[in-house]
């Protein structure tokens, strides 16, 4: 599944340290918000409520499993998918860090020492390799069925559509979600949308290494099934009057993620056919 032939060229020494550190970060991140979340709240960039930073941390989860197979592999199949992807995910939270400045805990290490250092770095270093890297040779893509592609725009689509509304109309496009979601926080949450949007973009348009295709999939299963988990743990701990009610929209808040599930799933099985007919 993993092409370590010549026709799929290693990435530098250089590169896969960076995507080391990034690693050790964005873990560390999710294991703080997602499992330790009143700490988070004191140690986070910006104040963080429970349903809050249990979200983000399962985003940060999510994020981590395509970094770390991208460290490992260390090759530019599937490098290439997962540097759009950081991409697309640092740039959005860049803008919304210059735009929501005031949100933040400046008293804080983690706000000026980490996160706004990192989230300046990442998609400016994301984009000189991936203009670098344009040219580099890379395996054959799979061949895509009509099916497949209509799937994978149809989620590029709408998944970006709704991303960039949480963007321009943030309180507007999080009035269902189960608890309150401000402007600063809901245009944090729109790179959990476009993020994998761009992902599927790309696929759609290109196709995909079966490698590509899995990391996806991960990633999808990852991100749909860790925002239902973690909202659902934080209302059994919170308190009564903050739980949220279960309601048509927190459904449809739920079915957002259970989407995202069931297509990475499909990637995943799709990968395994391709790769037991190959045999």
């Amino acid at each position: 599944m993993f092409d370590t032939s010549s026709e799929n060229p290693p990435i530098s020494s250089y590169l896969r340290f960076v995507t080391a550190v990034e690693c050790f970060v964005v873990l560390s991140a999710a294991v703080l918000l997602f499992f330790l979340p009143d700490l988070g709240k004191s140690l986070w960039a910006w104040d963080i409520p429970p349903f809050n930073a249990r979200f983000v941390g399962a985003i940060y989860f999510a994020a981590y499993i395509p970094l770390v197979i991208f460290w490992y592999t260390a090759r530019w199949t599937p490098g290439r998918l997962v540097l759009w992807m950081i991409f697309a995910f640092t740039f959005l939270v860049m803008l919304v860090m210059i735009i929501h400045w005031d949100a933040f805990a400046w008293n804080r290490i983690s706000t000026y020492l980490i996160f706004w250092p990192l989230y300046i770095f990442l998609p400016i270093h994301s984009a000189i390799f991936l203009f670098k890297s344009r040219e580099t040779q890379k395996p054959a893509a799979s061949n895509l069925t009509s099916t497949w592609r209509t799937a994978l725009l149809a989620f590029a689509l709408l998944g970006g559509l709704y991303g960039l509304g949480m963007l321009f109309f943030p309180e507007q496009s999080t009035s269902f979600w189960p608890w309150g979601v401000d402007a600063f926080h809901a245009r944090i949450y729109a790179s959990a949308f476009i993020t994998p949007a761009v992902g599927a973009w790309i696929l759609a348009q290109r196709g995909g290494h079966p490698s590509e295709h899995f990391i996806f999939g991960l990633n999808l299963i990852s991100g749909g099934i860790l925002p239902i988990l973690g909202t659902l743990w934080t209302n059994a701990s919170v308190s009564a009057e903050r739980q949220i009610q279960y309601d048509l929209g927190t459904w449809a808040f739920f079915m957002l993620f259970v989407v995202s599930t069931l297509l990475g799933v499909a990637q995943i099985l799709m990968v395994i056919r391709s790769h037991d007919k190959s045999q």
